[in-house]
């Protein structure tokens, strides 16, 4: 066998069929990634990866483009005979041809020096770092980067996912553009022919950053699902301009729905997307987000508008606004607002119960400089309230504005520690009494900390301060009040080694004491504040109350035990379980309105439990218990199961039991599981012990595969007014590398089941 050593030329012509970056990867203010591409071209969005149940591909890849950029490499040559006449180069029988990491096998192939070109005639195959490819008969220009193949066959491994399909010609020309003739691309294995997209003719221009293709089918199971006569498409990270994947879905309120969006590339830092929305019962929907990124940081608008015809006066809108951003390395800011036309626009319109609950809307800005130990904050905020029914002295009130400051030193002689909370807001609200709030609490903490156990005696003074408009004749328009606070916290730590990986038991017994005098505030309104549910974490609270309007009194013992399971070998908490109770020397007078006071000596006992069980079990509970009454207040329940990311089974219980309003009693069971190799089964029920009625149900089916895959939901959920209940149907169907069509199932899942993940892109 003769070996011939060629020129020193390259063939990265072959090259450019991986060069091109066909992953959409974009900017901070892009929103899309693949579904630009729903109806594209071969190379156009990267494939997937394989489902566990998929075969193995037919060649090991490795990550790499398969591009190297020098020329200088030499290209070497085997055939089973060489012949050289008028300065032409043929190698016939087994010819393989090497070069840059690259290799062309064939049956012959001819090299001219003079023009620089190698002409196979016949079958070839091409195989680099990342790709595969079967041709028949090609000419290549190793001068000019030119090359030209018949029909051939690929496989690809773009950015590490997968890419097949065929073409009936390939050819690079000079200036780098590439075109292939009736090509098509899946995501799918070789064999696999469950989805492709086919196109009569596709343009590559990778400089432009641009790719046009021609007369494009899309087949799904053998069966046209889509065409379109031209369609343009990025094939760089740059945007562009064009429609993205449609949603089909249907809603109780809304019937039958289509969206079609279009997104517009406007500049570099703005970009939009309208999409129409088609209901059957109610008309056309147009949601509009326009996006924009500065040097203040990222701004979007989102508007929607609807000339309803089932709902009186016909026009319908919400808009809202969000920011976020960074300025400095010390400021951020951030704003949302939004505005809604009416109380029944989120039940009619959504499709969630979290959705058709809404009650206020938000509007924030926000500006915060945070350095060290040092966070000050401005904020503007007032509320919308939807349901226009409720009395104005019942929703939130507005701050307008509001200012905060807090600072923390440690490095202060003997250990000393030093806090400072401090505020000032200005309280708006309608037919109710507004005015100026000031509040200062500066702290001292002396921290005494050994491995066996820690004393913490904190003192602090809280001054504040009212300057009040619209009072009553008996409620001075200006008032002050000063409390002083007085804690020690201590604590106890035992623990002992139960085997020789080092797994240890903790005996953990920990004191509170509290001391803040009474103080008459019932003239004070209640602009913030609220009592905070009763828990562990509230044994070591000093207030009981949310906000500065109430500081409760207080001279009290909190005494807790807690008691850990830490395995030896990977140091995971196995078990921890806490409880504890409040003793009482005084009766509590402080309450948020006219309250009788609280002379009971102790609380109730609170508890909470979090455990691994064996067989991927976990438990977590706590518990409020009254003893009393011998009743429980308050419970909760969770066990799941979770051995892997495809299994999961979640089985909660919830009861409240205050006697007020908030007052109900749940259960909540979900799962996820696999059904064979590619069906997965998903499903919810939220069920109301109290009132015998479903809050929400759910029930999906998934399909998925190497290369597609396919979901169904239905849920059922109450309406905000309680007593009706709305379903909506959830469809997706995923071509693996190109837009999902259908509606988000991942994200109904995700918030459905606890512990799910969605990896089907």
């Amino acid at each position: 066998m003769d070996q011939t050593r060629l020129s020193q030329y390259s063939l990265r012509e072959k090259a450019s069929i991986i060069r091109i970056d066909p992953s959409h990867r974009f900017s901070p203010i892009t929103r899309i990634p693949a579904q630009l591409l729903l109806s594209a071209s071969i190379l156009l969005v990267s494939a997937q990866g394989f489902a566990q149940q998929c075969p193995a591909p037919t060649f090991v890849y490795t990550p790499g483009t398969a591009v190297v950029q020098g020329t200088d490499a030499p290209v070497e040559a085997l055939a089973d005979s060489v012949l050289s006449e008028d300065g032409v180069v043929s190698l016939d029988g087994n010819t393989s041809i090497t070069y840059q990491g690259r290799t062309i096998t064939a049956e012959n192939a001819t090299y001219n020096p003079d023009t620089g070109e190698v002409a196979i005639d016949g079958q070839l195959s091409f195989e680099a770092e990342g790709i595969q490819l079967e041709s028949s008969n090609a000419e290549i220009d190793l001068d000019s980067n030119r090359f030209k193949t018949g029909e051939s066959v690929y496989e690809m491994n773009i950015n590490g996912k997968r890419a097949t399909g065929r073409a009936n010609a390939m050819e690079r020309l000079e200036d780098g553009s590439f075109v292939m003739e009736g090509a098509t691309y899946s995501t799918c294995p070789r064999l696999d022919n469950s989805w492709f997209i086919k196109a009569n003719r596709i343009e590559l221009y990778p400089d432009d950053g641009l790719g046009i293709a021609k007369k494009i089918v899309l087949r799904f199971k053998g069966v046209p699902f889509l065409a379109v006569p031209a369609f343009s498409f990025p094939i760089s990270p740059d945007r562009k301009t064009g429609f993205l994947a449609p949603v089909l879905g249907r809603g109780e309120n809304t019937g039958f729905e289509l969206e079609v969006p279009w997104y517009w590339n406007i500049r570099p830092n703005l970009d939009a997307t309208l999409t129409p929305r088609w209901m059957s019962k109610r008309g056309v929907q147009l949601q509009t987000e326009l996006r924009f990124l500065n040097r203040q940081g990222k701004w979007s608008l989102n508007n929607e508008l609807l000339s309803d015809r089932q709902f009186d006066g016909g026009r319908r809108r919400f808009t809202q606004l969000r920011h976020s951003g960074q300025f400095g390395p010390f400021w951020r800011s951030s704003i949302i607002a939004s505005q809604v036309s009416d109380r029944d626009y989120f039940q009619d319109l959504g499709n969630s119960l979290q959705v058709a609950s809404i009650t206020h809307l938000e509007r924030r800005a926000d500006v915060v400089y945070d350095w060290a130990d040092t966070t000050m904050e401005v904020r503007l905020q007032s509320f919308q309230t939807v349901d226009r029914d409720i009395p104005s002295n019942e929703r939130p009130y507005k701050r307008l504005p509001q200012f905060t400051f807090a600072t923390k030193a440690s490095d202060h002689p003997f250990g000393l520690q030093t806090t400072v909370e401090s505020e000032a807001v200005f309280f708006e609200r309608d037919d109710s009494i507004t005015g100026l709030r000031i509040d200062a609490t500066p702290k001292v903490s002396l921290p005494i900390v050994s491995s066996a156990w820690f004393i913490k005696p904190s003192f602090s003074h809280r001054f504040t301060h009212y300057r009040l408009n619209n009072t009553d004749n008996t409620q001075p328009s200006r008032q002050s009040r000063n409390l002083n606070t007085v804690s020690i916290d201590s604590g106890l730590f035992f623990d002992r080694v139960l085997d020789d990986d080092g797994s240890v038991l903790t005996l953990e017994p920990r004191l509170y004491y509290l001391r803040v005098p009474f103080e008459d505030q019932s003239g004070i309104p209640v602009f913030d504040s609220n009592e905070f549910d009763f828990n562990i974490a509230q044994l070591f609270r000093e207030n009981r109350f949310t906000g500065a309007d109430r500081v409760a009194d207080a001279n009290q013992l909190s005494l807790a035990l807690t008691s850990r399971l830490i395995n030896g070998g990977d140091g995971r908490e196995v078990l921890r379980g806490s409880i504890g109770q409040i003793v009482y020397f005084d009766d509590r007078r402080v309450s948020l309105d006219s309250d009788q006071p609280d002379t009971s000596d102790t609380s109730d006992f609170v508890g909470e439990l979090a455990a691994e069980l064996k067989n991927d079990w976990r438990a977590k509970g706590s518990i409020q218990w009254n003893p009393d009454d011998d009743q429980t207040v308050r419970s909760s329940l969770l066990l799941s199961y979770r051995p892997n990311k495809d299994k999961i089974i979640n089985l909660g219980h919830r009861n409240v039991s205050t006697r007020n309003s908030a007052d109900t009693e749940q259960v909540d069971f979900s799962v996820l599981w696999p059904i064979g190799n590619q069906w997965r089964l998903a499903a919810r029920w939220n069920y109301s012990l109290e009132d015998n009625t479903s809050i929400e149900s759910l029930l999906g089916v998934e399909y998925d595969s190497c290369c597609w895959a396919f979901r169904f939901a239905a849920r059922r959920f109450i309406a905000d007014d309680g007593l009706e209940h709305d379903t909506t149907l959830y469809w997706q169907l995923v071509l693996k590398g190109l837009a999902p069509l259908g509606q988000n199932y991942g994200d109904l899942l995700e918030y459905s089941i606890l512990g799910y993940r969605d990896e089907v892109e």
